[in-house]
């Protein structure tokens, strides 16, 4: 089972981090039905990179508990998700 998401959930599907995401998981012990994401980009401003940015809001639907990371070129929002995981932010196993 897939982790649910909303939002502009393609810019995560595309870049892989969805995937990424579920892995990690796994690799924790947490079930991907216990978690949903909401994805939303960032405006750009005029003096903005190209790329673009966008949020993550991580929640964990068994226990409520939801962090917002940054995503994009320069941002690694799934290895600080992970770790946050790991670090019982989102709850137990």
């Amino acid at each position: 089972m897939t982790v649910h998401c909303e939002g502009d959930c393609n810019v995560v599907e595309q870049l892989g981090e969805k995937q990424d995401f579920e892995i990690a998981l796994s690799r924790l012990g947490f079930k991907h039905h216990h978690f949903a994401l909401h994805v939303v980009r960032v405006p750009a401003g005029a003096d903005s990179p190209p790329e673009q940015d966008y949020s993550v809001t991580v929640v964990n639907l068994a226990t409520d508990q939801h962090r917002v990371y940054r995503g994009g070129p320069r941002w690694e929002w799934v290895p600080e998700c992970a770790h946050d995981l790991a670090s019982g932010i989102f709850g137990r196993r």
